[in-house]
């Protein structure tokens, strides 16, 4: 029987976007999964989205009040039954091979940590705009994770072994760049795979601001002292880097370039990456479409 996979989705007031989320992942070509929402304390109503699904495989749970990305997706993994899991934020969508693609590669090579993938970043049209964390033609695999930095790899795609995961955990304290943490601690001395194809989509552009990029580095740099005693030359080094692009952000968006200084994370997609994007696109809406929900 196919493993299942866990698949934990933390959502505040993502009502509208949740829809093609969850369409993305009843496009799986591998169907063994369950989705685990925790509503962090939502002012709008996700559960009207996920009943009216009626979907078996996707629980709702909802929090008392806010209390952060840290709380929600630990809370998510404390539930969570699969042998594998993997992250979807409700604002996100994914391509319909990609369970698959993970999962036959951590069961071939038991000895990866994490198998990430690249990223497809779109507007808030659904339009493709860039592609991230994936380089044509390189190899899956890579070497063991042995000095402290920023991690090589793309948090929101990745996969890994539940047992791995929860050994982890979430810092609950952290309420932005809890991934960026809990990505780190998990890769350290471990090998790790980035599947080249772009099959997780994150809708970036008009959503990135310089507010949550500058406190998602404020929290990159607690992360770093939290290793300090273990790597001090490492963790100065990464402090400092991490403060020197706070002051090129900050100098970007005074300069009116905050749109500019954003895009060139990404490269632009190739043909072939622009025709699978549209047929994922197409295959998702669909989805969404027939089960009467908004896009």
């Amino acid at each position: 029987m196919m493993p299942l996979v866990s698949v934990l989705m933390p959502v505040f007031n993502a009502a509208d976007t949740l829809p093609l989320a969850l369409a993305s992942l009843q496009a799986q070509t591998y169907e063994n999964w369950e989705c685990i929402i925790v509503d962090d304390g939502s002012t709008d109503d996700p559960a009207a989205v996920i009943k009216s699904l009626r979907d078996a495989r996707i629980q709702s749970h909802r929090l008392d009040r806010n209390r952060g990305r840290g709380y929600a997706r630990q809370h998510a993994l404390e539930i969570a039954r699969g042998r594998y899991v993997t992250f979807l934020d409700g604002d996100d969508w994914i391509c319909p091979t990609k369970f698959r693609e993970q999962v036959e590669l951590l069961t071939a090579q038991p000895d990866i940590a994490i198998v990430s993938t690249g990223m497809a970043i779109s507007n808030q049209n659904g339009e493709l705009a860039g592609i991230r964390n994936s380089a044509i033609g390189k190899s899956a695999m890579n070497a063991a994770l042995w000095r402290l930095g920023m991690p090589p790899l793309a948090f929101a795609p990745s996969m890994m072994a539940a047992d791995l995961a929860k050994k982890t955990g979430f810092d609950s304290s952290f309420p932005i760049s809890e991934d960026v943490d809990f990505l780190l601690r998990t890769l350290l001395g471990k090998r790790y795979a980035v599947l080249p194809a772009p099959l997780y989509v994150y809708r970036e552009p008009g959503s990135t601001t310089l507010h949550k990029v500058s406190a998602a580095l404020n929290y990159c740099c607690r992360m770093f002292m939290k290793q300090f005693d273990q790597y001090p030359v490492d963790c100065t080094l990464e402090i400092a880097k991490a403060r020197g692009k706070q002051v090129v952000y900050h100098t970007a968006a005074a300069l009116g370039l905050w749109e500019q200084i954003i895009a060139r994370r990404s490269r632009p997609p190739s043909a072939a990456e622009r025709q699978q994007y549209q047929d994922a696109w197409k295959t998702v809406t669909d989805i969404a479409h027939g089960a009467a929900l908004a896009v």
